[in-house]
């Protein structure tokens, strides 16, 4: 299946060219989003910073197009940042709730597999250049990123290498799993394991769509000024997930209170708690792992199963393309210049020609002929893998040790032994995302 997490990041070209949203701009949609929105302010000399180390402000568009020219009148929230020094992100919004009712069809996933998605299944995020999000992974389904407007950097992991990627759950986020490291400028005495990580890195450019797939580590940046609009997909693995996060939120709800007895008053930047999150009360929060519980026994699995197939089956017919390349005649694409590069990456769809419940779709993709010579010159959609930077690193594959590695990973970082260092060393270890999946696993068995 296309989801599963040995599957490499795809980018989709010119599949989106007939969307209205194709067309819109920061200053187009200024005059037609008026809502008040919440953005995240972060000084561009530190592009690590959490959300709750950055200023919030509730501004409309207007006031921020108008900030990014220079226009600024006493009203204006903005008025005391300077765009030469801080970014500004309004990040993670529900087009449902903030965008008139006819940008929900300005947005169409159909050509994906999925045609009954639109801007009501969708997130927008509008912000400046310097404006990034924290290296992270979404615990839920996979994740189809469309560029609208300017340039965004993606740099990715694969959950395989989590061990180098130091995981927390501080700052708390339902669904998302964070990174400690400064992945632009990291620290390797705090974080060695670090070194051993390959990242695949990509731009993504206006009209291209990005596939990320479940639990893909991303750290995202902006080049230009832009907006990006993603949707996530379910997979059958999200019922599984939503019990570990149920899990997390009831122990978070419990060590926030054993905070609390220990006299750590947060301040304004050592909160634990993202921005937005709301931490319910305990027997709520013992409710909600009942419901998740009850729903994981009772999910609908073929119809979940069935999501994950939809997308490789709308794009099992279009020619994929290296990068790097030009490939001249009617050949077969290889992909890479060694043949055991098609064969390393799984990208599985269901064939029912095959015996098998899955055939190695990248192979498939690899040995289709495609005139790419002809197919260049058209305006025709196409795939492009996208590669890691060290090829040479070989997958982990013994989820024992990997899940010992994490947890000392998250428990090394700490030096001292201060009350206050080993509660939150008690935290990194018993919120460990891996720790709480291995427990409920077994919980199911």
């Amino acid at each position: 299946m296309i989801s599963c997490s040995d599957c490499p990041p795809i980018v989709l070209n010119k599949m989106i060219d007939h969307w209205k949203a194709r067309k819109w701009s920061i200053e187009q949609l200024s005059s037609q989003i008026t809502k008040k929105l919440s953005c995240k302010l972060c000084p561009k000399k530190n592009q690590n910073l959490f959300e709750t180390q950055c200023p919030h402000e509730n501004i409309t568009l207007e006031e921020f197009f108008s900030w990014r020219q220079n226009d600024v009148d006493n009203n204006n929230p903005l008025r005391n940042y300077k765009p030469e020094e801080f970014s500004c992100y309004i990040d993670y919004k529900y087009m449902k709730d903030i965008s008139p009712m006819e940008h929900m069809k300005a947005v169409d996933w159909g050509v994906f597999g999925f045609p009954d998605r639109d801007g009501r299944d969708s997130t927008i995020w509008i912000g400046t250049e310097g404006c990034y999000t924290n290296c992270h992974y979404d615990s839920y389904g996979f994740n189809l990123v469309a560029q609208i407007q300017g340039k965004k950097r993606w740099i990715l992991y694969p959950p395989w290498e989590s061990s180098y990627l130091y995981p927390t759950r501080i700052p708390y986020e339902e669904s998302s799993v964070f990174s400690e490291v400064n992945v632009k400028n990291p620290d390797f005495e705090r974080h060695p394991l670090f070194k051993k990580a390959n990242p695949y890195i990509v731009t993504l450019d206006p009209g291209q769509v990005l596939y990320v797939p479940p639990q893909w580590w991303h750290y995202v940046e902006s080049l230009e000024d832009s907006i990006s609009i993603n949707t996530w997909i379910d997979i059958s693995e999200d019922s599984e997930s939503r019990v570990s996060e149920a899990v997390t939120r009831c122990l978070v709800s419990l060590l926030l209170e054993a905070r609390q007895q220990l006299n750590q008053v947060p301040t304004a930047d050592d909160t634990w708690i993202n921005p937005g999150e709301e931490i319910l009360p305990l027997d709520a929060n013992i409710q909600l792992l009942q419901f998740a519980l009850t729903s994981s026994y009772h999910r609908d699995a073929d119809k979940e199963t069935n999501n994950q197939e939809k997308l490789c089956k709308a794009l099992q017919n279009i020619p994929v393309r290296n990068k790097d390349t030009t490939l001249k005649g009617k050949r077969k694409w290889i992909g890479n210049t060694e043949t055991e590069n098609c064969k390393s990456t799984r990208m599985c769809v269901h064939d029912k020609g095959d015996n098998s419940d899955t055939v190695n779709f990248k192979e498939k993709l690899c040995s289709h002929d495609v005139d790419v010579q002809s197919s260049q010159g058209e305006d025709i959609p196409y795939i492009v893998m996208v590669e890691r930077e060290n090829k040479d690193e070989e997958k982990e594959t013994s989820v024992k040790h990997q899940t010992t590695d994490l947890c000392r990973s998250s428990l090394e970082t700490c030096s001292s032994h201060s009350t206050a260092t080993l509660f939150e060393k008690l935290v990194k270890s018993v919120l460990h995302p891996k720790v709480i999946e291995a427990t409920v696993k077994e919980l199911n068995q």
